[in-house]
């Protein structure tokens, strides 16, 4: 966190930075890696340039529901899986292991897979039109990685 904090400051006040986490963990029916929540404690909702989003599942009071939004995006999935499984590895949140979202990139989703404890999930991506992919990074190693330009293209490791 704190490469990242170097490379991009956060703002001054953090967008939609509500609500306890603990109120959130019941609704999805899991926690969220600590580095993730301290992601959000100091920026909240972001958007890098119109060019990476990062998702904040705790705007009280927007709308917003972060185990609607992840049944949604499993429905939207499971269809690609069943039809090409060989191009659709991931098995969709809820389900065990399963994709869980935090941001996007140009229609990219940016996520985890849920396997074991969630400090311990590894980074995946779902992309449009790549192999879907997970890399041995949390969220702010991932994101210390893109923004200091040290993961580009298939030098994710793996």
């Amino acid at each position: 966190m704190k490469r990242l904090l170097a490379l991009v400051p956060p703002p001054v006040g953090p967008l939609f930075a509500l609500g306890s986490w603990e109120e959130l963990f019941t609704e999805p029916g899991t926690k969220l890696p600590s580095d993730y929540m301290a992601f959000i404690d100091a920026y909240g909702q972001s958007d890098f340039s119109d060019w990476l989003a990062v998702g904040n599942p705790r705007r009280d009071g927007h709308g917003f529901s972060k185990a609607a939004e992840t049944r949604e995006m499993g429905d939207q999935y499971r269809p690609f899986r069943s039809r090409w499984p060989e191009d659709n590895p991931f098995a969709a949140w809820p389900e065990p292991g399963g994709f869980l979202s935090w941001g996007e990139h140009h229609g990219d989703h940016l996520g985890w897979l849920t396997v074991g404890e969630p400090d311990r999930w590894p980074v995946a991506l779902w992309p449009r039109h790549h192999s879907h992919r997970a890399v041995d990074m949390t969220v702010t190693e991932f994101l210390s990685g893109w923004f200091s330009g040290e993961l580009v293209g298939e030098n994710y490791r793996t």
